[in-house]
């Protein structure tokens, strides 16, 4: 059996992850000829990293998200795929602001939620008590 990793999200959608491979092929052009270029081809199947939102079913499985940090954890994954992803997505700004984490051992990756519990995604609801500059909360006309 190959090694495994949990991976904690903090993207309410989740993820799915994909490798692909570069690859030559030959491309039409206007004149009718051919030219090659290289293009992504997906490599294997697609792995879906849950995200805090998810709808889960109590009877069948944990809760995705924990409660604190809004980081759902996607346990299971093979540990080779999940480091080769990241090899082809260290520049994504999901991994650079660590919205996406992994590793084998479950209790480093509670401490890693529990460290990174105020960073936020982005795509946290909006607080209707604190909204943006330049927003404003509808007034009701009084009748």
């Amino acid at each position: 059996m190959s090694a495994t990793v949990t991976v904690a999200c903090k993207l309410p959608h989740g993820l799915v992850l994909r490798l692909h491979k570069m690859e030559d092929v030959n491309e039409p052009t206007a004149g009718g000829g051919f030219r090659k270029v290289k293009r992504a081809q997906v490599v294997g199947e697609p792995v879906t990293i849950k995200g805090y939102s998810r709808p889960f079913d109590r009877r069948t499985e944990q809760a995705p998200a924990a409660v604190t940090s809004s980081y759902a954890l996607t346990r299971g994954v093979d540990a080779d795929f999940f480091k080769a992803w990241l090899d082809q997505n260290k520049d994504l700004d999901a991994v650079k602001n660590n919205l996406i984490w992994a590793h084998d051992d479950t209790d480093m990756v509670e401490g890693f939620i529990k460290e990174h519990a105020a960073q936020k995604s982005g795509f946290e609801p909006v607080d209707p008590n604190n909204l943006p500059r330049g927003i404003q909360a509808y007034k009701k006309e009084e009748a």
